[in-house]
């Protein structure tokens, strides 16, 4: 028979539960860590979160963002015009303000807006972001933008 390092087999057990309590220790003075360096601005990636990052940034360089064509048919298709503009062509009076549904301000008189045609009104700048990011509905209602052929 083999000759045990551990006089007992509770000696084992107990060797374990050190083993264990050390890693936890390990751990949470690391987080510890981590936390005051975040506090004064030094930011520690996670275990895992280069590669996630690098694997995130290659997905979004492969997708890119839409074809210039394909943003000017948008940009065709819901035309921009001055916030008081419309509000005259509606019959709205200036002092009934709207908000962009996106940025959530309140539209400026002299604001350049597009209307979708769904009705809902958003800044140029806002819309157009969104629909850099593929979303080609509206930001509000997820109403399709119809494209002509």
């Amino acid at each position: 028979m083999g000759l045990s390092p551990y006089s007992s087999p509770a000696d084992a057990g107990v060797l374990c539960v050190i083993l264990v309590n050390t890693a936890i220790s390990i751990s949470m003075v690391k987080d510890i860590v981590r936390s005051i360096l975040k506090v004064i601005g030094i930011r520690v990636a996670a275990f895992g979160e280069e590669e996630y990052s690098a694997t995130t940034s290659a997905l979004s360089d492969v997708r890119g963002t839409p074809s210039e064509s394909y943003m000017e048919e948008l940009r065709h298709q819901t035309p921009a015009i001055r916030y008081d503009a419309m509000c005259a062509a509606t019959g709205k009076p200036h002092h009934h303000q709207q908000e962009c549904s996106v940025c959530l301000t309140e539209f400026a008189p002299d604001a350049v807006i597009n209307r979708l045609p769904c009705g809902h009104v958003f800044h140029t700048a806002c819309v157009e972001k969104w629909f850099q990011y593929w979303n080609f509905t509206c930001p509000l209602c997820r109403n399709r933008m119809i494209l002509s052929p």
